[in-house]
């Protein structure tokens, strides 16, 4: 079966993170099964497109502006916001701000016309929707990037869906901790399909590795309501994990092949018990140079469990990073492959890192960005903040 629906990613543009939304109605291009071919990479097919992110000219509001697509079945919007997720029926989609000054938690409706706060503390990174409960979310509390040790927490967001009404700017919400803070750096949470467990990565061990925990009670096992357990271990990095949406696979990055080496990352797949450890060779087979210098981050399902889509390294750094020098992996671009690493396709060909993406079934048109709103918008403008070109400079 050919994989439809939307796609919403990040891309850290010349100032700030935005992100682009598209449909991904298209098929994709067939792909021939033989050895030879089975790790080829489609290079600018069907799906190619150049996401447009150089400054846009001020009062340029960023979260509600069409981008043009060359591919005619291709619908983007560009909104200004980080780690997007859509909701249960994807009309939804929730999305951090810039973590030091924009809203932690917004949610934007999937045609560009409104947009909702519903928390301003900035604190927060990462939103995983629950596919079981259209009034809550989770995300990270506490400093992005940062060690194993640091105080960084799993927060579930509890609010009423039926606020999310055209008279309302801002929708209340309840936040509470599940991790304990002295547990260390817990962060990036995915919720199973019955929304009853989230599998995050922590470092409490001194590594970081993934655990799951009650996703409604926490890890308050002294009240007797809250459970964890731990999902995999080891010297090395597991992390930013993603539920199948058929509950029984988590996805996952991990260095775990190369542990001493923090530049090289692939995909694991597990069962929720903690079974069936496996890893997808993607860029070739097993024990070639090639499948040993993948670099493979931010995994997600499609939602019928039978792609992934993830960002990597295959398309090499290309010259246009020279007038973007401040990204941080130049390399980024968008890829999607079946769960055994074949049927690799490109999905995305530009300067600068696409990332953290959500695949979210086909909706209505009445919800889908086929009814684009062109009017003003109500959101954050672009900051229009630059930085000095770090890397072309130099002492000598």
């Amino acid at each position: 079966m050919e994989p439809t629906g939307r796609i919403v990613f990040a891309t850290v543009g010349v100032t700030n993170f935005g992100f682009d939304v598209f449909s991904a109605a298209v098929p994709l291009p067939p792909m021939e099964e033989d050895a030879e071919r089975r790790h080829t990479d489609v290079r600018g097919g069907r799906l190619y497109f150049v996401s447009a992110h150089e400054q846009p000219p001020a009062p340029f509001r960023s979260w509600a502006a069409p981008v043009r697509s060359p591919v005619s079945s291709l619908r983007m919007l560009r909104v200004y916001g980080t780690f997007p997720s859509f909701s249960p029926d994807a009309a939804h989609l929730a999305m951090n701000g810039d973590f030091f000054k924009t809203p932690g938690v917004t949610i934007l409706r999937s045609d560009g016309a409104k947009r909702w706060v519903l928390t301003r503390e900035p604190n927060l990174f990462y939103t995983s929707w629950s596919p079981a409960e259209s009034g809550v979310i989770f995300t990270s509390m506490g400093p992005i990037f940062e060690t194993t040790k640091a105080t960084v927490r799993i927060a579930r967001l509890e609010f009423d869906a039926g606020e999310l009404t055209t008279g309302r700017d801002e929708v209340a919400a309840t936040l509470k901790v599940l991790t304990r803070p002295e547990a260390g750096n817990d962060a990036f949470p995915a919720v199973s399909p019955c929304g009853k467990w989230v599998v995050f990565r922590s470092g409490r061990s001194g590594h970081k590795n993934l655990y799951i925990v009650d996703a409604a009670h926490g890890e308050d096992v002294g009240a007797g309501e809250g459970t964890i357990r731990r999902l995999t271990d080891g010297e090395w990095i597991d992390t930013m994990p993603s539920w199948s949406p058929d509950g029984s696979l988590i996805a996952f990055s991990s260095n775990r092949h190369d542990p001493t080496n923090a530049a090289v990352f692939s995909i694991y797949l597990v069962r929720p018990d903690g079974s069936g450890l496996r890893r997808v060779h993607v860029a070739g087979p097993a024990g070639s140079a090639a499948a040993d210098r993948e670099r493979i981050n931010h995994v997600c399902f499609s939602p019928d469990s039978r792609w992934l889509l993830f960002t990597a390294n295959f398309g090499g750094v290309m010259a246009e990073p020279i007038s973007a020098p401040n990204q941080f992996q130049p390399y980024g671009d968008l890829y999607v492959c079946r769960l055994d690493g074949s049927g690799l396709v490109r999905l995305t060909c530009n300067a600068y890192e696409n990332g953290t993406p959500a695949w979210g079934p086909a909706s209505s048109p009445a919800a889908g960005l086929e009814s684009l709103s062109l009017g003003p918008g109500a959101g954050d403008e672009s900051l229009g903040e630059f930085d000095e070109p770090l890397w072309l400079t130099c002492d000598v």
